[in-house]
C-alpha cells in the first residue's frame, strides 16, 4: 500500500511538471507570435508608405577656380526603401529644371544610372543612396529637379511561410516614385592670386 503511494505520489509531481512545461511552451510561443505579427506588421506599413527623395544639400555653390576639386557632388537619399533588394535596384533621374541654363555636356532626355557620360554620372551605392557627380566647366546658376522610382521587393531573407504572411498583408506590389525635389548648382570662379589689384587665376 505504501509502495503504491510513493507512486501516485511520483506519478502527480511529474504530471505537475509537465503541465508547467507545457504552459511555459504555449507562453513562449504566444509571445514568438506576438513578435512575428508585430514585425510584420511593421514591414507591411513600410511598404505602403510613399516613397520620398532628401536632397541634404539643395543648393551647392561650386568654385570653379579651386584646382582640388573639379567636381560638384550632390547627394541624393531615398526615404522609404525597405529591403535590400529595393537598395540595389532604385533608379534616380535628375533634369535641367525649364528655364534654367543647361551646363555643357548635360546628356539629352536627363540623367539617370545608366545613361552617365563623361561630363556627368550617377553613382548609386549598396545602400541606396545616390550621388549626382559633375564637371561643370562654365560660370552659371543651373536649377534642376530629380525624383527616385523603384520596383517593390519584398526581403528575400525571410523565411518562406513569412514571406507569404507579408505578402498578404502589404496587398500587390507597385512601382512606387517619389515626388520631384528641386536641387541647385551655383558655379563661379573664386579665389585667387592678387596681383596689382587684379585677381589672376
Amino acid at each position: 500500500m505504501k509502495k503504491s503511494l510513493v507512486y501516485f505520489i511520483l506519478y502527480l509531481v511529474l504530471l505537475t511538471e509537465l503541465l508547467v512545461v507545457i504552459t511555459e511552451r504555449d507562453e513562449a510561443e504566444e509571445v514568438q507570435d506576438q513578435i512575428r505579427d508585430k514585425m510584420l506588421s511593421s514591414m507591411a506599413t513600410s511598404y505602403k508608405n510613399p516613397l520620398l527623395l532628401a536632397i541634404p544639400q539643395p543648393k551647392t555653390d561650386f568654385n570653379l577656380g579651386d584646382p582640388e576639386n573639379k567636381e560638384v557632388v550632390v547627394v541624393m537619399t531615398p526615404i522609404g526603401l525597405v529591403s535590400d533588394e529595393e537598395k540595389k535596384s532604385v533608379e534616380f533621374h535628375v533634369e535641367v529644371a525649364p528655364g534654367s541654363s543647361t551646363p555643357a555636356g548635360w546628356p539629352s532626355g536627363g540623367l539617370d544610372v545608366k545613361n552617365g557620360n563623361e561630363s556627368f554620372k550617377i553613382v548609386r551605392s549598396d545602400d541606396g543612396n545616390g550621388k549626382l557627380v559633375g564637371k561643370i566647366e562654365t560660370a552659371g546658376d543651373f536649377q534642376f529637379k530629380a525624383y527616385c522610382k523603384v520596383e517593390r521587393q519584398l526581403p528575400s531573407y525571410l523565411p518562406e511561410f513569412l514571406l507569404e504572411a507579408l505578402k498578404e498583408m502589404v496587398g500587390e506590389q507597385k512601382t512606387a516614385k517619389s515626388p520631384v525635389q528641386p536641387f541647385s548648382i551655383s558655379a563661379k570662379r573664386q579665389g585667387g592670386k592678387v596681383s596689382k589689384g587684379i585677381e589672376v587665376y
